[in-house]
């Protein structure tokens, strides 16, 4: 009889249902909800690789379907060096999404880690196009400046994009933290609003040098023709970024042994977005 009177839970008579239900793993959760960047993350993963399997047709033309002449010439060598980190920054980009995705709980250092993962897709998309402005120099002149517009605003919206994952840090929350409030004062972003002005700040700013840099090939036609090793080390940079983010994404993911993780820092989302944005505004200024 005491095991059985002790296993009954003694309920008031005048509890609610919500009153006696568990408590939210998320007590400050937006009233209208929010965006789960895992989800996000692991459905970005197969479209992010979509890129490796557009930029390999575009290599093939490049060995194979271009004349001799063609073929020796900088843009040729140029457009097979972005097409090919065009190919590595999908496969990994895609690799890191999956990954985030495969996270068990949304916590706050996942911010992060989806905006260091955006890097090397948003280089990979910046490429592709480059790649094709290239090679449209070689066989479709006419069609070069609509590329080289085309390629700073794909520059543009992959900054925007990447600034998007602050709008709903606020969401996350720390799963070995017994106070939120407390961890709150640390960190950068500690309410709705400044997660809503964070995302408009960074992005705001990240697209200036992309705009700036479209604007002055396109409109005020600022060209610097690139040779070998210009090409070269705009490829290398490429590439370094694109390793360097992965890296770092990997490293965000960490989570620390009965330790707060730690939210977004404005370090971290302003160096993603503007290495990105000025990535790209020198590669369209070098576009031929």
């Amino acid at each position: 009889m005491i095991a059985f009177a002790t296993s009954k839970k003694a309920v008031r008579p005048d509890a609610t249902p919500s009153v006696l239900g568990s408590p939210p793993e998320n007590a400050h959760d937006p009233a209208e909800g929010y965006y789960d960047a895992r989800r996000g993350a692991a459905g970005y993963a197969p479209i992010v690789g979509t890129f490796g399997a557009l930029a390999v047709p575009a290599v093939v033309v490049v060995f194979v379907n271009l004349t001799d002449l063609q073929r020796h010439s900088p843009a040729a060598a140029f457009a097979a060096g972005l097409l090919v980190v065009t190919v590595i920054g999908s496969i990994i980009g895609a690799i890191s999404m999956a990954a985030i995705g495969g996270e068990s709980s949304l916590t706050p250092n996942l911010t992060s880690a989806v905006m260091f993962a955006a890097v090397p897709v948003v280089i990979a998309l910046v490429d592709v196009v480059a790649a094709f402005e290239l090679l449209a120099s070689l066989a479709l002149p006419d069609a070069q400046l609509l590329l080289q517009l085309i390629t700073g605003i794909s520059g543009a919206l992959g900054v925007f994009f990447t600034a998007l994952a602050l709008g709903d840090s606020w969401a996350t929350h720390p799963i070995h933290s017994p106070n939120y409030d407390e961890w709150k004062k640390k960190e950068w972003i500690g309410s709705q609003e400044d997660a809503d002005n964070a995302a408009l700040w960074v992005a705001g700013l990240g697209v200036l040098p992309v705009l700036t840099g479209t604007a002055l090939r396109v409109l005020a036609g600022l060209h610097v023709t690139a040779n070998v090793t210009t090409a070269n080390v705009i490829i290398l940079s490429g590439l370094a970024l694109t390793v360097a983010a992965t890296v770092a994404s990997a490293l965000r993911t960490r989570h620390p042994k009965m330790a707060s993780s730690r939210g977004p820092r404005w370090q971290e989302a302003y160096v993603t977005t503007l290495a990105t944005s000025t990535y790209a505004a020198i590669l369209v200024i070098f576009l031929p």
